[in-house]
């Protein structure tokens, strides 16, 4: 203990308590402080199994977790807001909403026919919508993309 400062308030508080319970000499003193190091090793030791079994824990829920979307799907869902003309597209997926359409039904006196036909081909391209025969319907990207601009 040379050269190790000494904290005499606790040193102090520790021999009143020794005495108020009847601990008088130097060496009871000492086995009341050897036995309550020895309890607060034990916690010690409680807290570092804990730790590791936390650690364990964590791996745990780690492994059951749903998985994050990959990147790919990131991205996939990024080159949706590079779709020009959203209003337009919304009003399209909209109507694709029910049931499959004809280009003849998609067309409103609001938007251009020039305007519907980019959108068509923009959301074709993204995979929002596909088309099958005379008909467009709902492709694999549509309810992403529906999220995106609702």
């Amino acid at each position: 203990m040379r050269g190790k400062k000494i904290d005499t308030e606790f040193l102090t508080n520790f021999i009143s308590q020794c005495i108020e319970k009847s601990f008088i000499t130097p060496d009871q003193m000492i086995v009341v402080a050897q036995n309550e190091i020895n309890e607060i090793e034990k916690i010690i030791k409680q807290a570092e199994d804990l730790k590791i079994r936390r650690g364990k824990l964590l791996d745990v829920v780690c492994h059951f977790k749903k998985p994050i979307k990959n990147n790919k799907e990131e991205i996939k869902i990024l080159s949706l807001f590079q779709i020009s003309y959203p209003h337009i597209c919304k009003f399209i997926c909209d109507q694709l909403k029910e049931k499959p359409k004809t280009k003849d039904q998609l067309t409103s006196a609001d938007f251009s026919e020039y305007d519907i036909n980019f959108c068509i081909k923009q959301l074709s391209e993204h995979k929002v919508i596909n088309k099958s025969g005379h008909l467009y319907l709902r492709g694999e990207m549509y309810n992403d993309y529906v999220k995106c601009i609702s």
